[in-house]
């Protein structure tokens, strides 16, 4: 499924974006409220949050109710006949698409969405059918692409629902228990070890994508509130936290930067995309000595290409 995006700033605040959290045990506190700075940014222009995620549109329960699903449902099974009706190109048609992270509804109505899209909207389907569904972070090698002077790294998750023999783009899990639902799959997707990700993650997860695709549309103060949501939602979570020291980076609170970036190492001490971050704006802050023990600690471990 969809690819997370982390912001990581990089020599000449190149920034890298990823949308993907970890999970901390014990999860450590709510964010202090030191950490955000409400005043210096302008109100979003839309609202924030994902209290929508899930909900169906009348025209998803329309399509629900209608004969040719029904019959699909009668003929294949709940599990493969949904997974069917939604991606088979001969019914809805829906696509796979790069752009926006959306909620379910808003997916449905665009017929496309990225892969996280693409699980949202089958989670809210498969909600309303009355399945169970499981979240899944896979372990792929990290893709990273550059848009302007920010670098976007991707992960990978997928969904699991029921328990039937694969086809096309399902295959069964080393259980055999699910069907995994994976509609990036890598090669020998199967194979790759995954990590399960409890709803509130998931959500986590949406809101952190928003923070980073409006921070690249160029709407710091959007991107700001986004990123704010995703720590509230999952303040284990490295990955939010690192979104907001860019979004400060950017906006020049530098010492708030830090203070993020230094949050997200403490729920994950070895995130590669936030070192990278926080080396750099050492150096700015005039601590040379800092910068560089933390250059060499990431020294030989992959960065994006340049």
């Amino acid at each position: 499924m969809k690819r997370a995006l982390l912001p990581a700033l990089l020599p000449a605040l190149s920034l890298a974006l990823a949308m993907l959290a970890a999970c901390a045990t014990p999860p450590p506190p709510a964010p202090p409220p030191a950490l955000f700075l409400d005043a210096a940014f302008a109100p979003p222009s839309e609202a924030v949050g994902a209290g929508d995620l899930f909900t169906l549109s009348p025209a998803m329960q329309a399509y629900l109710r209608s004969p040719a699903f029904k019959t699909l449902l009668r003929t294949r099974g709940r599990e493969h006949g949904l997974i069917e009706a939604l991606y088979s190109k001969q019914d809805l048609q829906l696509d796979y698409d790069a752009g926006a992270t959306r909620p379910a509804a808003a997916t449905y109505a665009a017929r496309a969405g990225n892969c996280l899209s693409l699980v949202i909207m089958t989670a809210a389907f498969a909600r309303e059918l009355g399945l169970t569904v499981r979240y899944q972070a896979v372990d792929v090698a990290d893709a990273w692409r550059r848009e302007g002077t920010l670098y976007l790294v991707a992960a990978h998750v997928n969904i699991a629902l029921g328990h039937r023999k694969p086809r096309d783009l399902l295959y069964e899990d080393k259980a055999g228990q699910e069907l995994v639902v994976d509609f990036l799959p890598p090669p020998d997707a199967a194979r790759l070890r995954t990590r399960a990700l409890d709803e509130g993650e998931l959500v986590a997860l949406f809101l952190n994508n928003r923070a980073a695709e409006t921070l690249v549309q160029g709407r710091i103060d959007d991107a700001y509130w986004w990123a704010r949501a995703a720590v509230y939602a999952n303040p284990a979570s490295a990955t939010a936290y690192n979104t907001l020291g860019v979004i400060y980076q950017r906006h020049g609170q530098l010492h708030l930067a830090e203070r993020a970036y230094r949050a997200a190492l403490e729920r994950d001490g070895d995130n590669l995309v936030t070192m990278q971050n926080l080396g750099p704006l050492l150096a700015r802050l005039g601590r040379p000595e800092e910068a560089q023990a933390l250059a060499r600690r990431t020294n030989g471990m992959p960065a994006p290409p340049l």
